[in-house]
């Protein structure tokens, strides 16, 4: 299967390379490919973990950080336990809070400001990594980045995640900067994200109805958009 394809791939990468630590190696999958070996294209990779190494994190329940650092220091994949690749359990989904708004084109225009409030979403399955906080004065020198909201559900039901993504987009509390919580609102309340029917042109393709959406108060929960 694509699962099994990927770890062999990237393990023969990391081979050649004669690479040793935690990286990231990148593939495109084509969904419509007949044979499942010419459905994979290799991308990139990068000596490092990635903004989404959360996602791994979540389904597998492996500090990813922290491994590296052992490794780093000399320890075994024995020793940290990953001789075989980990099995994922349920879904997980990460969420870029970004200080930006989005045009009808899909880009992003970057904005600032002070963080007049700012309260994270708590909850089973719910983690926010971010360095954001009530009276923090955002600077234009670094990434619009502001905080990686991650939903985790054990469910083998993916809509099951979405719907725990969904509630905590609507419970995260920030005023003072403009961000993209409506819009990524907008994002998961299409029926055809809930089904994770997407592909890698969806939010350029969707722009415009994205942006008209995102100024339509939701009707799955109640609530302001965390934006002003």
């Amino acid at each position: 299967g694509f699962r099994k394809n990927l770890v062999e791939a990237a393990r023969t990468l990391a081979s050649a390379a004669s690479y040793k630590g935690l990286g990231t190696f990148e593939f495109l999958i084509d969904m419509e490919a007949k044979k499942a070996d010419s459905a994979i294209a290799f991308m990139e990779a990068n000596p490092r973990l990635q903004v989404e190494h959360t996602v791994t994190e979540e389904v597998t329940g492996i500090d990813l950080v922290k491994t590296q650092l052992r490794i780093a220091a000399g320890a075994t994949l024995k020793d940290v336990g990953l001789t075989d690749a980990p099995a994922p359990r349920g879904y997980a989904i990460q969420l870029r809070v970004n200080m930006e708004r989005m045009n009808e084109a899909g880009e992003a225009v970057p904005t600032g400001g002070v963080l007049n409030a700012f309260t994270p979403p708590s909850g089973p399955g719910i983690r926010v990594d971010t360095f954001g906080y009530a009276g923090y004065r955002t600077s234009p020198n670094y990434d619009s980045l502001l905080a990686k909201l991650i939903a985790y559900s054990p469910s083998f039901d993916y809509a099951s995640a979405v719907a725990r993504a969904r509630r905590a987009l609507s419970e995260f509390q920030i005023e003072g900067v403009t961000t993209n919580l409506s819009f990524l609102q907008a994002l998961l309340a299409r029926d055809d994200v809930q089904a994770n029917e997407v592909h890698t042109g969806f939010i350029a393709e969707h722009a415009a109805e994205l942006v008209k959406a995102e100024a339509v108060p939701s009707r799955f929960f109640t609530g302001g958009n965390g934006a002003s």
